[in-house]
């Protein structure tokens, strides 16, 4: 059982799409985007809700959710005023093993423990959570679950569109494959690769890894 806890005063769930159309708030994409990555991985999604940028509304949605097996955050792992998530962990008793990797996207990420169990603080950019989730969530399930190969398999691939990079970070791009059966898959990007852009993630086969310091790609 995971349990999945979105944080954001400027959330609403899909039956308030008519916010979103105003221009007042924006889907919570990240809520059901994580649930149906935790149940591709063999797991029970619990949705907690979204929880507003309040640290005492965020200690008692958390002190509930530590009864699953892991409890995933998505947001509030920055550095911002309203990013309440790793404070309240710790005051909940709760131990942060790690926070932020190097990485894009995605490197505000955390993870500890709550109450005992395995907690996995996600960063609230859309494409930055699901990326983290298949680097870090699924694994993890996975694990949970007694799974001996808990990683997505590695394959190499002929890049067919120039990639230049301005970070040292390992960067994670999505992209589509084609092969013609005989030689490595030839990789396209999917996409635009910014963190914001759901579309390119929807489209995209794999996360092509670019190692951190490998700035132009051919």
């Amino acid at each position: 059982r995971v349990a999945i806890v979105t944080t954001g005063d400027e959330l609403v769930p899909l039956e308030h799409f008519s916010d979103v159309l105003a221009g007042r708030r924006i889907v919570s994409s990240n809520s059901y985007g994580l649930a149906a990555g935790v149940r591709s991985a063999g797991g029970e999604p619990v949705d907690f809700g979204i929880v507003p940028d309040d640290a005492a509304a965020l200690s008692e949605v958390l002190e509930r959710a530590s009864a699953c097996d892991l409890v995933i955050t998505s947001a509030g792992v920055s550095v911002g005023e309203a990013d309440h998530v790793k404070n309240v962990v710790a005051e909940l008793g709760g131990s942060l093993n790690f926070w932020r990797v190097r990485m894009r996207p995605g490197s505000p990420l955390a993870f500890g423990t709550l109450r005992g169990k395995p907690w996995l603080g996600l960063p609230g950019n859309p494409v930055s959570s699901l990326v983290t989730f298949e680097l870090f969530g699924r694994p993890a399930i996975r694990k949970l679950l007694g799974h001996r190969a808990v990683h997505a398999p590695r394959i190499p691939v002929v890049v067919d569109d120039a990639v230049t990079l301005s970070a040292p970070l390992t960067h994670f791009l999505r992209v589509r494959l084609t092969t013609d059966g005989s030689s490595p898959p030839r990789a396209h990007l999917a996409g635009p690769q910014a963190s914001n852009i759901l579309s390119s993630f929807a489209r995209a086969d794999a996360l092509l890894v670019v190692p951190a310091g490998r700035t132009d790609v051919q």
